[in-house]
């Protein structure tokens, strides 16, 4: 009797053990609920009312279309029809339409320089323009040919528009730029995106895409270039 009782008591032991293994083991921080997946945005909205969609390549999320806006986004007017000599004069943030060309402005957006971008309110909240960073991050997650994934196939590119797939969904256009002497150049045959960080006190980062590079360079400009701009998330 005696040696059954001890068996009895050993067996009430180990369900108790069990029991108690089974609690902490539903309390594992590993069997908590996952959080919801927050969904990108699809579009992001400037001051203006302009609508840009988006697409997420790598870790970030960048607007397809280059910016267009009118006004910072604490609502005060960015300074626009400078002729060219104001245009060099300038130390303040402007922008311009390629040949003033309603058409341009429709397609390619508009060309800040780079005092405007200096600013930090081009960018809707939760938005930014990329920095030098940024711009790295994306090309050496593109890889080879960086640039031509980043390129559009449309027939605004002049031939050869070189390795041109947009595969990233980038989708660049031609936008072409204003120099800092007021002339415009190079539409349809190269695009220009400010980088938001200085290279020095006299030049501002970007990077260009063109229709003879399959690649992307990274480089500097003097400031008062008009250049476009696209945003990423923050």
């Amino acid at each position: 009797m005696k040696k059954i009782a001890l068996n009895f008591k050993a067996l009430v032991f180990s369900c108790a053990c069990v029991a108690l293994m089974a609690t902490i083991s539903s309390c594992d921080p590993d069997d908590a609920p996952t959080p919801p997946v927050v969904a990108d945005p699809a579009t992001v909205t400037d001051i203006d009312g302009n609508v840009y969609t988006t697409v997420r390549i790598g870790t970030q999320l960048w607007t397809v279309e280059n910016l267009r806006t009118t006004r910072y986004n604490d609502g005060s007017t960015i300074a626009t029809g400078l002729d060219n000599a104001a245009w060099e004069a300038t130390i303040t943030g402007a922008f311009s339409i390629y040949e003033d060309a309603a058409s341009n402005n429709t397609t390619y957006g508009k060309l800040y320089n780079w005092y405007a971008v200096n600013t930090g309110k081009l960018a809707p909240a939760g938005w930014h323009v990329p920095t030098r960073e940024e711009w790295q991050t994306l090309t050496a997650y593109l890889g080879q040919d960086g640039g031509g994934k980043m390129k559009s196939t449309s027939s605004l590119w002049e031939a050869p528009n070189l390795g041109a797939t947009n595969s990233s969904g980038f989708s660049a256009l031609p936008s072409g730029h204003r120099g800092y002497t007021g002339g415009y150049l190079s539409i349809n045959k190269s695009t220009y995106f400010w980088a938001a960080n200085e290279r020095n006190a006299g030049q501002g980062n970007y990077l260009v895409l063109d229709n003879d590079l399959a690649g992307a360079a990274i480089n500097a400009a003097n400031k008062p270039f008009g250049y476009a701009v696209r945003l990423v998330k923050d």
